[in-house]
């Protein structure tokens, strides 16, 4: 595969919404342009022949992913790190085949320093694709140095198949780590169908002027978030008299999902995410 040279005004060419940084979070246009170096050097049918040649072959994934990001011109949500660490902190039995996929490909940027690699660098951004008539998602997880790669069946599950770019790694410790990285996925995918009150529909476009003239002023979108304004829940457990006097440890109430009924004679059922609360402990009181 030949690498050509990104085009000039690729940046416009590849996003539908060119988004303005976020403190906390990878530059989405550094992002953007990993998929473009993908996207303008490598065609569908190569990137689809990696996978055939060796479907052990990172790369065939990580670049197929890429290319159909890039192809998707990179839509992108941005997570809030308080819901992330919620979601985490909740027992979340959650299978690919149900859900409803209304977003099948796309960016989810992930605050810095939460979901850290097994050679603990923090991972940026999880891209991913959902291919409806192979019914197959593909993942490609980013940290400054590697990819993290998988792909799946959705009505198969428990035929995983496993990639990663990084070298002298356990295997098992890689392994865990997919597993985890798919788990955050599938998490994030189900709270946006079951509280769609989290999820930005719209955002604002602001002008912003990198050069010296008013011809040089360029159209920027502010970033759609999962989970802005989100903070988990706290709760300051009450003094306990007669004790030593020590302190109560901070510690997870984890979350869970309940299929609760609603409507006319409660017939119908959705999924509602029981939120994690942190336990902030008190002190026994003597």
């Amino acid at each position: 595969m030949n690498k050509i040279k990104k085009p000039k005004g690729w940046y416009q060419q590849i996003t539908i919404r060119p988004t303005l940084s976020v403190d906390g979070y990878e530059n989405y246009e550094k992002i953007c342009s990993y998929v473009a170096d993908v996207y303008f050097s490598v065609d569908e049918p190569t990137a689809q022949q990696l996978i055939r040649k060796n479907d052990r072959d990172s790369r065939g994934i990580s670049f197929y992913t890429l290319f159909k990001v890039g192809q998707a011109k990179c839509p992108a949500y941005w997570v809030g790190k308080d819901l992330l660490a919620a979601l985490i902190q909740s027992d979340l039995t959650i299978e690919a085949d149900s859900l409803n996929w209304a977003m099948k490909t796309g960016i989810l940027m992930l605050p810095k320093n939460v979901v850290m690699s097994p050679e603990n660098h923090s991972v940026y951004a999880i891209l991913w694709h959902y291919d409806t008539d192979e019914e197959l998602i593909y993942l490609t997880a980013m940290d400054k140095a590697s990819y993290y790669c998988r792909r799946f069946k959705v009505f198969d599950n428990l035929r995983q198949i496993r990639y990663t770019d990084v070298e002298d790694v356990n295997p098992k410790i890689l392994e865990d780590f997919n597993e985890y990285l798919e788990s955050i996925f599938l998490r994030l995918m189900l709270i946006m169908e079951c509280c769609p009150e989290l999820v930005d529909t719209t955002s604002e476009v602001v002008r912003v002027n990198r050069g010296f003239s008013k011809a040089q002023e360029q159209e920027f979108y502010q970033p759609l978030w999962i989970g802005r304004n989100y903070t988990f829940k706290r709760e300051q457990t009450a003094a306990i008299s007669g004790g030593t006097g020590g302190a109560k440890s901070v510690h997870w109430r984890r979350g869970f999902l309940r299929n609760q009924p609603y409507g006319e004679g409660r017939q119908q059922r959705k999924m509602v995410w029981i939120e994690p609360v942190l336990v902030m402990g008190g002190r026994e009181s003597s």
